[in-house]
């Protein structure tokens, strides 16, 4: 009854933690076949062009690209088959952009 109870306990444990992190992911890009699809959220316009213009400097045929919110900021992983130099720019590009804040209407 208690390793069953522990067990229980165990198990919530980690599903929280995993709504944690799926909560953190502010959006996710698809790279398959050299074309950019956005798989999850709402990336912001500039990060997506500029990543589309890195994918066809590089060469990139296929690879994953998500924007995780850290409490440094935002930090972008990518898969392995995406090279360095191109993560760095990609990076870079993340930075320069302003994610989840609201954006104003211009005044008439």
């Amino acid at each position: 009854m208690l390793i069953t109870l522990l067990l229980m306990i165990v198990l919530l444990l980690v599903a929280g933690a995993l709504l944690i992190w799926q909560a953190s992911i502010i959006f996710s890009l698809e790279i398959a076949d050299g074309t950019l699809r956005v798989r999850r959220g709402d990336p912001p316009m500039h990060f997506e062009h500029a990543a589309r213009d890195i994918v066809r400097r590089y060469g990139i045929e296929n690879g994953r690209l998500t924007a995780v919110r850290t409490s440094k900021g935002l930090r972008l992983r990518s898969s392995s088959s995406i090279p360095k130099e191109a993560h760095g720019e990609l990076q870079a590009a993340l930075q320069r952009v302003k994610v989840g804040q609201k954006r104003r209407k211009k005044r008439r």
